[in-house]
């Protein structure tokens, strides 16, 4: 996730938004007391404009704010950076994630986009025994897309990544879950379920 915010400063500008969660950058002069979007907690559909998609949140979970945190300014005014979607949390070490943003690789395919992935994950010092389980083809929505899930032992807990990744038009779609082995069947349900959810809408740039 962190990795993915480190993208999204080269492709955003920092903008004002509103509570609004359909990911435009807009300004908005709320009280003092109210809450940023990175505050907020969301729950069933959410839309965002700004890169054209949408999911819902599966019912009796609730989503959070999947950007850099947002600051408040004068007038109680709310500074933050685009909205790249959201995380939806499921147990303390396990969540699903949504989240897009320009392609900083324009000639990247999914494929690369994986051994991308995979490679960071061998690299990467707190992570041990890296073991790709399966990878395949896939559609998300009406975008090809490719699912593959990966096993590996992070901070000696058996954990399981599955991803699903989809490129339309410069801008990267994926769809995260991240759990440990022991509740991945049942967490993969929840996932099934926003994946299946998951539409692309139009952009309202």
């Amino acid at each position: 996730m962190y990795r993915a915010y480190l993208k999204a400063i080269f492709a955003v500008l920092v903008a004002v938004a509103s509570s609004a969660s359909d990911g435009r950058l807009q300004a908005n002069r709320s009280k003092a007391d109210e809450l940023c979007p990175d505050q907020e907690v969301y729950t069933g559909k959410y839309r965002n404009r700004y890169y054209g998609f949408s999911i819902v949140i599966p019912a009796g979970l609730k989503g959070s704010w999947n950007s850099a945190p947002c600051a408040k300014a004068d007038e109680g005014l709310c500074v933050c950076m685009t909205d790249h979607g959201r995380i939806i949390p499921l147990a303390d070490d396990a969540q699903i994630e949504a989240y897009t943003g320009f392609q900083m690789e324009p000639e990247w395919s999914v494929e690369d986009h994986e051994k991308n992935e995979i490679d960071y994950l061998k690299k990467r010092k707190d992570v041990e025994q890296v073991e790709v389980l399966s990878s395949e083809g896939f559609r998300l929505g009406n975008l090809k897309a490719k699912r593959f899930a990966v096993r590996f032992v992070e901070k000696d807990k058996s954990m399981i990544a599955e991803r699903v990744v989809a490129l339309h038009e410069g801008i990267e779609y994926q769809l995260i879950l991240h759990t440990k082995v022991d509740r991945y069947e049942k967490d993969r349900r929840e996932f099934e379920r926003v994946i299946a959810s998951w539409r692309l809408i139009p952009r309202m740039e």
